[in-house]
């Protein structure tokens, strides 16, 4: 038994299909079959019932575990060789949101580069409820997300705060708020969006921040909106806003740090007040050693990012 084998198990376990399994390995299905079965008659139990797809048997589940626990082991063990040997090579494994990645990982990782050049970064892009899962998978070194529960055997480091912001053109602003548009400001600055219950909305989905603060804005302002779409790209959102299709709710970091006075000339941006407000953190496997990389990527990012 060794650790490719239990990579090769991993693979096929997260994949549930040989097929799938060979392809993302570089490898032939034949070799990667060959490895699972010396590993089943190795512990002398079948980890797989071989239908489609691939379901682990209850030892496969078990072995699964351990497989889980020493790869993170034997990561650890070769990032601590490393910094003891000053070997400045790798791959640093970050998950972070589509919309954050574009907002703020441009400028992080140009900064990362410039203070370790030997350090390759592997973004992970994804819904921002992914990430816990993939960090304790161990498919992840770092994520960057909010983090709303606790997840057994992940830390939590504070990073910024990210804010939502209503956006909405300048023309089907004046159509929805008419002759008081002060007083609609004045509402929407304390997180009651009645003013707009006429106006139609493009939004995120509810399974991520965008989608979950609008309908929380949305219940207490006591009126179900309109909504002519719903995406979870944003830069979709923001075109369909800037066309007048709708108002839309848009991360400030996002909104400023993509697009330039010009771009935002057609748009009015209005804040939702402290309830659009949340955290955004770091989380990293609790392990008893932390890889010099991602403590340098953390810093970077603080400097570029967090206040």
């Amino acid at each position: 038994m060794n650790f490719l084998s239990m990579d090769y198990f991993i693979m096929v376990a997260k994949e549930r299909s040989f097929t799938k399994a060979a392809k993302r390995l570089g490898i032939t299905q034949q070799t990667l079959s060959a490895h699972i079965a010396n590993l089943e008659r190795e512990v002398g139990c079948e980890l797989f019932v071989r239908h489609v797809p691939l379901e682990l048997t209850y030892a496969g589940r078990t072995f699964l575990r351990y497989a889980n626990g020493f790869q993170r082991e034997h990561t650890m063990m070769m990032q601590e060789f490393g910094d003891i040997a000053h070997d400045e090579s790798g791959v640093l494994r970050v998950a972070v949101g589509h919309t954050r990645g574009q907002a703020i990982m441009p400028r992080v990782i140009a900064a990362f580069q410039r203070k370790r050049p030997g350090i390759a970064i592997d973004m992970i892009e994804g819904v921002n409820e992914s990430h816990g899962q993939r960090l304790s998978d161990g498919e992840v070194d770092l994520a960057i997300a909010h983090f709303a529960h606790a997840i057994p055997g992940v830390e939590f480091i504070d990073f910024y705060d990210e804010e939502m912001q209503l956006v909405i053109s300048r023309s089907l602003w004046m159509q929805v708020v008419g002759r008081s548009p002060g007083e609609a400001e004045a509402y929407i600055a304390r997180g009651d969006l009645t003013p707009l219950n006429q106006c139609p909305f493009v939004l995120g989905h509810c399974n991520d921040i965008d989608g979950r603060i609008g309908d929380e804005l949305f219940q207490r302002s006591g009126f179900r909106p309109i909504v002519k779409v719903r995406s979870d790209n944003m830069q979709t959102l923001l075109a369909l806003a800037k066309l007048g299709v709708g108002a839309t709710l848009m991360v400030r970091q996002f909104l400023h740090g993509t697009q330039d006075d010009e771009a935002l000339s057609g748009i009015k941006v209005l804040p939702l007040g402290q309830s659009a407000r949340y955290s955004i953190g770091f989380g990293i496997r609790r392990q008893d050693y932390r890889w010099s990389a991602l403590n340098d990527f953390m810093t970077v990012a603080r400097a570029m990012v967090g206040a």
